[in-house]
C-alpha cells in the first residue's frame, strides 16, 4: 500500500509539474501581453520546462509522500 502512495505521488508531481509550464504561458500570452509570433515561448513550455519541471515534482512529491508514510519506530 505504501509503495501505490509513493507512485501516486510520483504521478501527481508528473501532472501537477507539466501544467504548470503550459498555464504560465497561456497566462502570460493572454494577460500579460507577451507576443509570442512563432511559438518558441509555447514550445519551450511544453517540451523543455514542462517535463524537467515534471520530473522535479515528481521525485519531490515522491520522495515527500515516502516519509510522510514511514512506519514509526517503536
Amino acid at each position: 500500500m505504501r509503495a501505490l502512495k509513493i507512485i501516486g505521488g510520483f504521478v501527481l508531481g508528473l501532472v501537477i509539474g507539466e501544467a504548470i509550464p503550459i498555464i504560465w504561458y497561456i497566462v502570460a500570452t493572454s494577460y500579460f501581453g507577451m507576443f509570442d509570433r512563432d511559438g518558441g515561448g509555447a514550445m519551450g513550455a511544453i517540451f523543455i520546462m514542462g517535463p524537467l519541471l515534471a520530473l522535479i515534482l515528481g521525485i519531490g512529491f515522491s520522495i515527500f509522500v515516502g516519509m510522510r508514510t514511514r512506519a514509526k519506530a517503536v
